[in-house]
């Protein structure tokens, strides 16, 4: 994670001051905070694929390395947008209940559930990374897996679904859109594996629904 990314968590840890009007009730009602098992798969399988190509060496040459080589053959330019695009998700959720879509929570709780699953993911992040000291795509940089960025991306869209995805199903599509865009373009840009992105992805979303399944025994 850039420095950028602790700005923005920055901002969403001050926002609750400058909501403090609107009380410290309950969290919003109307929205099943529950854990449901059902809600794992997806970022198990991803976590788990991810650590599986890392650490068993013939997945490792033929999945990583081989996927590597193929989108590095061409010598293609680097076009790094997604240093950008890895915001847009998050970003997301904060301009649309600007503009008055009905979210599930209000701003303040809302504000809350993103930063402490931003927490969640800087956590993994600077846990994982200098723990496994996988090397990049390139060499002399041990700090691989798992894919910030990535990462980054998709603890936005599992927001942005769970804020808006039943009454604006097509705005969860498009969230998880850009966020895989974001993971494919760390791997066509060279700076991370395949497994790197998977995993990601996985510590993404388990962030959000972390935050989210611990919501009600938290006092906001």
């Amino acid at each position: 994670m850039k420095l950028s990314f602790h700005t923005l968590l920055t901002a969403f840890l001050l926002l609750p001051t400058l909501l403090h009007a609107q009380g410290r009730d309950s969290l919003t009602c109307g929205y099943d905070h529950s854990f449901q098992w059902g809600q794992t798969i997806a970022p198990a399988l991803l976590v788990t694929g991810g650590s599986l190509i890392t650490f068993t060496p013939s997945l490792k040459e033929n999945i990583d390395i081989n996927l590597r080589n193929c989108l590095q053959q061409d010598g293609h330019p680097r076009y790094e947008i997604e240093n950008y695009m890895q915001y847009a998700p998050i970003s997301s959720v904060v301009l649309l209940k600007a503009c008055g879509l009905k979210s599930r929570h209000n701003w303040r709780d809302m504000v809350n559930l993103g930063a402490g699953s931003a927490l969640f993911c800087i956590a993994f992040t600077n846990s994982l990374k200098y723990t496994i000291g996988k090397e990049r795509p390139y060499p002399d940089v041990f700090n691989s897996f798992p894919s910030g960025h990535t990462m980054t991306a998709f603890f936005g869209a599992e927001m942005l679904r769970r804020e808006y995805g039943e009454e604006y199903p097509g705005i969860a599509v498009a969230g998880y859109a850009v966020a895989t865009g974001v993971g494919l373009l760390r791997m066509y840009n060279n700076r991370h594996w395949a497994s790197d992105v998977l995993a990601g992805a996985g510590l993404g979303i388990l962030s959000t629904s972390i935050m989210y399944w611990l919501a009600p025994y938290l006092r906001f």
